[in-house]
């Protein structure tokens, strides 16, 4: 499906990330990605060789934007142009509205939103000379269906559905298409270290999950197999839309958690 396409991943390391990279491994592409430190790395290293494509790897934190354009450019440099980006990196800043700083939102706005911007121009003009190309922009349940105390984590999640609508609106005349994925509860290990700072781990874990029609969690690969089939180009129609990948909880009027 992605025979000889290039693809940036960022935040690769671990978690969804990890598994589109290797995904798009499998699926015959060459992958350039990113982690804020090198822990989770080899392992994708490895996959990726693994499966007979090449692999770029750096540490950045893409906090910084200067370091994350220039982590573009080299990865871009090094697949040799560029077919698809994917703009995974990202973590969880919770806060209450009042309660919340400038400081607050300044560093949640920098982990989730800013860097995606930010590759994404770089990500322009090469997708634009491949032809046309695919911006996948991970964002969350939480930019529709949000809880008490997501903030500003929910604003940045809903700040990159309107940057995949601004993307599609503005580069479809160039074949460059973007589609922003909302995934509910996925369990990836910053999910099981959540779980872990609660007294009771496992059934923290089984009240998270059984509100979920199908009483469980996603898995990364889930994602990742819709997101490779984005990058595959095979629906060449599907642009500029959030897709919820959720489990069917958002088809729930109420959850109950004491069910």
């Amino acid at each position: 499906m992605l025979t000889n396409k290039r693809i940036i991943v960022t935040g690769a390391t671990m978690g969804i990330g990890q598994a589109v990279a290797m995904r798009a491994a499998r699926e015959g592409a060459d992958v350039a990605f990113c982690g804020l430190t090198e822990q989770g790395a080899d392992e994708t290293i490895r996959a990726i060789e693994s499966a007979g494509r090449r692999a770029f790897f750096k540490v950045v934190d893409l906090r910084d934007l200067d370091a994350a354009r220039q982590f573009a450019r080299e990865a871009i440099a090094f697949l040799g142009g560029l077919d698809g980006l994917v703009n995974n990196a990202g973590a969880n800043t919770w806060h209450g509205v009042l309660t919340s700083t400038f400081e607050d939102l300044d560093n949640c706005f920098r982990v989730n939103f800013y860097h995606a911007w930010a590759l994404s121009q770089e990500a322009y003009p090469h997708l634009k000379a491949a032809g046309g190309g695919v911006i996948v922009n991970l964002s969350s349940i939480n930019a529709e269906r949000t809880l008490p105390g997501v903030f500003p984590y929910n604003v940045a999640k809903a700040m990159l559905v309107a940057l995949t609508k601004s993307i599609a609106l503005e580069w479809g005349k160039d074949n460059i298409r973007s589609v922003a994925i909302q995934p509910g509860l996925i369990l990836t290990n910053l999910a099981i270290e959540y779980f872990n700072t609660f007294p009771d781990p496992a059934a923290a874990r089984y009240r998270s999950e059984g509100v979920y029609p199908l009483k469980r969690g996603g898995r990364p690969e889930e994602i990742a197999a819709t997101i490779v089939h984005i990058l595959g180009g095979e629906n060449g129609f599907l642009n500029g839309v959030p897709i919820l990948i959720d489990g069917g909880i958002s088809a729930l009027y109420e959850t109950r958690l004491d069910e």
